[in-house]
This record gives structure tokens, C-alpha cells and sequence, in this order.
């Protein structure tokens, strides 16, 4: 079974959605070593076959490491490896041997511990109970998800497609960024490094108002944007899709506003003001993002199926003391401290509201 990370209660929904919507894809990197991938990797002409699955495939006993004076089978590498989800698996594609190392040496620890016995003893007992009720909370969540995908109706995606035009609008656009130094953070080397966010606002604004008088964009860009990747292509911010979930809300709506070949006032994103121009407006065709738009609605009703279930448990607290952390004496409790022995009780040992 997958192993996945979670803690509970406050992760469980997203990683219960993220695990169903994972186990309903193909890692990109099982795509690579599949059996039709193969024939290009294969052992014709004197090239080996790569990647763990298809090593394991050809070979499940070649000997592909070792650790501590045992070597370790492709079979056996590739076994550990499963335990990682899909996610787990790309984040750590280019350093398997490590995570082999680490999987190997974390079930030898455990067998060790198991060989003393102490899984019966706390807290190791009751964090081990906990853990698994995590992992079953969550294989429970994720089959609910799936059930209430196979039991709804289907959102249509292109129903989504017609009513929310604008999140499908594709937009390219030229930028340029006048940074400045939030007070009280370390001064960045360059000219911004001491700009004030006034000094940059006042910069911005004098910007503008060359574009306004007719400078060419792209010939101020490389001059007076802070930032020197997108001034050396003259701008050039790429292609984005209006909705992008990532894109801040100000500089959605300034651009939403524009028409090809105008430029917007300074707009402030994060420790910058930026400039932003329309080059070019565009309509993403409904056949170009009918998947994802049914991948995102799936997830959404997986979401309130799950959001549902655990709506049922939302807690009541009747004694807030219970609750309390805080390790203090409540307000005028007399401290029970004690003098050392032979020590008179001084200022700091004295009841409170003693004289």
C-alpha cells in the first residue's frame, strides 16, 4: 500500500483529494519505462535498459547496490520505491539511491526496535496507533471521494467553459518592475537594494509618464526593470491565462481592463511596482482545456464530499479550561513554591498581594 505523509486533522481533506485524484493518473515517470517505451532502451544494439521499472522488468535480480555489505536486487530496490506516491516519487526522481539508502535504513531501525519490544511501550505505542488510524482515516476518504465521483452526475465541462469566459482568455504581456526595500529587511545589493517604496512609486510613476509621451516599451525595459531576466528579453513576461489561480488579483483586474497595445498604471505585486503591457489577447479553444476543466470540477465535487464528511465532526468545546495550554497560575492564585532548605523566603516566595 502507498504510503503517504499526512497530518491529521487539518491536511486530511487535500491530501484525501490529492491521493484520489493521483491514483486516478499515470506518473509521468511509469510512462517513460513502460513495456511500448522500451524498444529504444532495450538491449538491442548494446545500450542497457534504465530506470527502476524497467531494470526490474528485464533483470529482478541484477544486483543494483549495496548497503552495509548486502547487496540489494532491482526487485528489492524498486518493492522499496513503491511505497512513495506519485508525488513523492517525481519530487525525488534524481536522488533514488539516497531514498533507497534512507527506506533501507529506517525498516532496519524498525526491525531493530521491534526485536526490543518497543512498539509496546509509550509513547511509541500510542504514536504508532495514531499513525495508522491516520493512514486508514485517509484510505477511507479517498474511497469516499471516489464513490461520490462514480454516484454523481458528471459536471460538464463545457457548460464551466461558456459561463466563466474571462478565466479563459489568454493574454501576453510585457512587465517592467521597480523594486524597492520594505522597512526594517536587509538592503539587496544593486541600485534598488535602499530604495524607499515611495522612491519606487515616484520611479514608476515617471515611467509611465515617458511610455505616455511615446518611449518605446520594450527600450525602457532593458534600461530601468529591476528585474534583469525579463530586461534583457525586453519585457518579455510570456503568455498566461487570465485564470490562473497564481496570478495576483490587482494585476487581473488592471489587466482585464486593457486593450492590445495599452499599458497600465503601476501596479504594486509583493516589493514592486510593475508596469504591465498588453501585447496580445487571445481565446483558449474549449478542446484545448476541456481536460483540465473536468479534472478541476472532479476534484471540486471530490472536495465537498469529503468536506461534507468531516462537517460532521466539527467540535463543540463546553470546557475551554480543558483547553488551555498554558502551563502559568491563573491571575491571584498564590504560588505553592517552597524556600529552599535553611533559605528564608524571600520577595519572590511571598503569596502574591503580600506585603
Amino acid at each position: 500500500m502507498k504510503r503517504c505523509i499526512l497530518i491529521f486533522p487539518v491536511t486530511l481533506l487535500c491530501a484525501a483529494v490529492a491521493c484520489a485524484q493521483a491514483n486516478s493518473s499515470t506518473h509521468p515517470a511509469a510512462q517513460s519505462n513502460s513495456p511500448a517505451g522500451q524498444s529504444s532502451s532495450s538491449t538491442t544494439g548494446g545500450l542497457k535498459v534504465r530506470g527502476p521499472e524497467a531494470v526490474a522488468q528485464q533483470d529482478p535480480n541484477r544486483v543494483v547496490a549495496t548497503i552495509d555489505g548486502k547487496q540489494i536486487t532491482a526487485k528489492q530496490a524498486l518493492d522499496m520505491l513503491k511505497a512513495l506516491t506519485p508525488e513523492q516519487r517525481q519530487q525525488v526522481e534524481n536522488r533514488l539511491p539516497d531514498v533507497v539508502q534512507q527506506i533501507y535504513m529506517t525498516d532496519q531501525f524498525a526491525g531493530a526496535a521491534v526485536k526490543q519490544n518497543l512498539e509496546k511501550e509509550s509513547p511509541w505505542k500510542e504514536q504508532l496507533e495514531f499513525m495508522r488510524n491516520q493512514i486508514l482515516a485517509r484510505a477511507y476518504l479517498t474511497n469516499l471521494a471516489k464513490t461520490s465521483a462514480n454516484s454523481a452526475p458528471a459536471p460538464d465541462p463545457k457548460q464551466y467553459y461558456d459561463s466563466h469566459p474571462k478565466e479563459f482568455d489568454q493574454v501576453k504581456l510585457s512587465g517592467i518592475f521597480v523594486s524597492f526595500t520594505p522597512p526594517g529587511t536587509p538592503a539587496s545589493a544593486g541600485a534598488a537594494g535602499a530604495r524607499t517604496e515611495q522612491a519606487a512609486r515616484d520611479k514608476a510613476n515617471d515611467i509611465g509618464k515617458k511610455l505616455k509621451a511615446g518611449t518605446d516599451f520594450a527600450t525602457l525595459a532593458r534600461t530601468e526593470s529591476d528585474n534583469q531576466q525579463v530586461a534583457a528579453k525586453g519585457g518579455d513576461l510570456g503568455t498566461y491565462t487570465m485564470g490562473d489561480p497564481s496570478m495576483p488579483a490587482d494585476l487581473r483586474a488592471a489587466i482585464e481592463k486593457l486593450q492590445p497595445g495599452q499599458i497600465s498604471e503601476p501596479i504594486q505585486v509583493g516589493n514592486s511596482f510593475l508596469i504591465v503591457k498588453l501585447d496580445s489577447r487571445s481565446h483558449v479553444p474549449f478542446e484545448s482545456v476541456k481536460a483540465s476543466i473536468t479534472q478541476r470540477l472532479d476534484g471540486e465535487r471530490n472536495q465537498e464530499a469529503v468536506k461534507q464528511e468531516m462537517a460532521k465532526y466539527k467540535i463543540q468545546v463546553t470546557d475551554p479550561a480543558f483547553f488551555n495550554a498554558s502551563s502559568s497560575p491563573a491571575p491571584n492564585a498564590p504560588s505553592l513554591q517552597r524556600p529552599a532548605t535553611g533559605q528564608p523566603a524571600g520577595p519572590a516566595n511571598k503569596p502574591q498581594g503580600q506585603r
